[in-house]
């Protein structure tokens, strides 16, 4: 027996539309549309599959674990994604999704019942964030893929939840370990920077995104992201949000290693036209804290800690989200007037903030 939509959606759809009118928004659905000239794509060795086709597999697999969440922000309703990755509730989306959202309503694929959620935790410095919902079960589930595994140029799907009908957006990696500067969702006219950030070749829209991006395995390589500004789409990329949404189902809160130092990422780009070093340059010391006891100052820049470099493929907030931990002992070497030294310090801990 299929389950009753028909109320849930009725409510919604009076929330929703009552919104878009007030606010002259024109809502725009998604369609998949096939490329003219299908390629194929090698899953491995004896296997392959053409593109359409797994395009479809991928969307078919992925989309029963793909959720709406629509959230309440007087006086309009705002409506994004996020995936189970859990079978009791916990919810994967992005920060732009749930931040200073007034309540949480969750729709899973096949129950006709709309959930209240409440947020668990979330990350500023990576985008991603947690929420929940409670006395469910057994519900189907998506796994991260194997962050090194991601090239330049392979098939991904971005889905939607089933306020969006389920849509898919499928597209390719057209550029990775981006910058991606984003709404701060917290302090109003200010921006969010997400330093290694996938970059598609279609753009994410509204209700998609906070939703996964799939490979052709079904299997979670990104959040998916608006661009405020760019006629492409982002993810947030799996390899810097694995370690978050680990801790916040484990512990209920993220818990990252820190320098005792607010840093800005410099990348490649900004490192030629400013003659810097490639790194994370310290804009603001905390008094007393693990860079500023071991003599590093405002405007340094941290190019090393112990033996993995900084660049764009290892920004700062990856590594220590990902290679270190609170408590350890390091060698940092950064750059001050164009000469190298190195200090030691013991990394503090912290939640991050915006």
């Amino acid at each position: 027996m299929r389950p009753a939509w028909g109320p849930v959606f009725a409510v919604l759809a009076g929330l929703i539309v009552t919104a878009m009118v007030a606010a002259g928004v024109t809502l725009a659905i998604l369609h998949v549309q096939s490329p003219t000239n299908p390629q194929q794509v090698n899953l491995r060795p004896g296997v392959t599959l053409i593109q359409d086709s797994a395009i479809v597999q991928a969307a078919a697999k992925g989309r029963p674990a793909v959720v709406s969440v629509v959230t309440q922000h007087q006086p309009t309703v705002v409506r994004g994604s996020g995936y189970l990755a859990t079978s009791d509730g916990y919810i994967v989306t992005s920060i732009s999704v749930v931040a200073g959202a007034n309540g949480l309503t969750v729709l899973v694929p096949g129950d006709s019942t709309s959930h209240a959620a409440r947020l668990v935790d979330y990350d500023c410095q990576t985008g991603v964030a947690v929420v929940k919902i409670d006395k469910v079960s057994g519900l189907p589930t998506l796994v991260f893929a194997d962050p090194t595994a991601l090239v330049q140029g392979q098939v991904i799907v971005a889905v939607g939840g089933p306020v969006e009908g389920g849509a898919v957006t499928p597209g390719y990696v057209s550029a990775m370990h981006r910058v991606l500067s984003a709404r701060d969702p917290v302090n109003l006219g200010h921006t969010l920077q997400f330093s290694d950030a996938i970059q598609t070749n279609v753009p994410i829209d509204d209700g998609t995104s906070g939703g996964p991006l799939l490979n052709v395995n079904s299997q979670v390589i990104g959040i998916s992201m608006v661009s405020p500004s760019e006629p492409a789409g982002f993810g947030l990329n799996v390899a810097d949000v694995q370690d978050d949404v680990q801790q916040i189902v484990s512990t209920g809160q993220v818990v990252v290693a820190s320098l005792g130092a607010t840093t800005s990422d410099i990348t490649p780009e900004s490192a030629a036209l400013g003659g810097l070093p490639e790194g994370a340059q310290l804009l603001a010391l905390d008094k007393g804290g693990p860079a500023s006891a071991a003599g590093l100052q405002s405007g340094d820049v941290v190019t090393q800690i112990d033996d993995v470099k900084l660049d764009s493929a290892h920004p700062l907030s990856l590594l220590l989200r990902s290679r270190f931990h609170a408590s350890q002992r390091v060698t940092v070497t950064y750059t001050r007037g164009g000469s190298s030294t190195q200090a030691e310090l013991t990394l503090t801990g912290r939640h991050p903030t915006c």
